[in-house]
């Protein structure tokens, strides 16, 4: 889809964060205040949504520094969302992985005490199309180190050649709960919203959402999953990628996650999340 005039296609990029870890206490993130999704609702630890969209971070550039209370290492922090097509296999966008050699790519799963449990990935695949420029291929699946702990949701996936009759979708995310970049964006809990569908073809590698009700996907919200449930299958349809906006205003007026939506088309890339699948399944 090309950007029409008055909008620039906009990539959500991975949200930068800084965290910091040190001898004695725990590795962890103060996510106390931080909210997600732009007209989103909170999602509690203990409802459906929270076992289906993940919490998924990239530490990278540690800084080690030390003082009179011991060691601590500082790192900076790319925020996305993911959810889990098997008990090792994670979904998310392909521009929420690192190249960076001392990149930890991980997910964090916070339970009803407060408790995060940390899983790290071993390896991952990005789409090759997306590799070589074609952003309608921003895809990239995960394996991790050990199985997810029981309870969180394995999503099922559309079948290639089934019409979804899609009309609209639940957006779930841990990103900016504001496109304004003026604005603090809070990010790192999980919120929710409904969005009603622009643009959809099963023969077509993304859609549009429609995000100018005042809800939407935003920045860290990047990898999260467009959910829908058909009869007793609540599946993944989409990955969530870039917004768009109005450039002609005035910069400091921009807000990036008020206009449009676009996700990666599950039931399009099938064929390729089945076959990468596979591949890492047999590492």
């Amino acid at each position: 889809m090309q950007a029409k005039p008055g909008m620039r296609k906009l990539i959500v990029l991975s949200l930068i964060m800084t965290a910091c870890q040190g001898q004695v206490s725990k590795d962890s993130l103060d996510n106390s205040n931080f909210d997600g999704i732009v007209g989103g609702t909170d999602v509690a630890v203990t409802e459906a949504t929270a076992k289906q969209a993940l919490n998924f971070r990239v530490l990278y550039d540690p800084q080690v520094t030390e003082d009179e209370r011991g060691t601590t290492t500082r790192y900076k922090v790319s925020q996305c969302t993911a959810s889990a097509i098997s008990p090792r296999l994670i979904l998310t966008a392909g521009h929420c992985i690192s190249k960076r050699e001392d990149a930890l790519h991980r997910i964090e799963l916070k339970d009803e005490h407060g408790d995060t449990t940390y899983v790290k990935a071993a390896k991952f695949l990005v789409h090759p199309e997306f590799e070589n420029g074609n952003k309608k291929y921003d895809l990239a699946l995960v394996l991790l180190e050990t199985a997810l702990p029981e309870g969180i949701e394995i999503m099922k996936l559309p079948a290639k050649d089934v019409d979804l009759g899609l009309n609209s979708i639940k957006a779930a995310g841990f990103g900016r709960m504001d496109g304004r970049p003026s604005f603090p964006g809070n990010v790192g809990i999980l919120r929710t919203a409904d969005l009603n569908i622009a643009k959809y073809s099963p023969i077509e590698p993304a859609f549009i959402v429609d995000q100018s009700q005042g809800k939407g996907f935003c920045q860290g919200d990047s990898g999260g999953p467009a959910i829908t449930t058909i009869g007793n299958d609540t599946m993944v349809v989409g990955v969530a990628s870039k917004t768009f906006f109005d450039d002609k205003l005035p910069k400091e007026e921009w807000n990036l996650c008020i206009m449009q939506g676009e996700y990666m088309n599950v039931q399009f890339h099938m064929d390729w999340i089945e076959a990468t699948a596979k591949i890492l399944s047999q590492e």
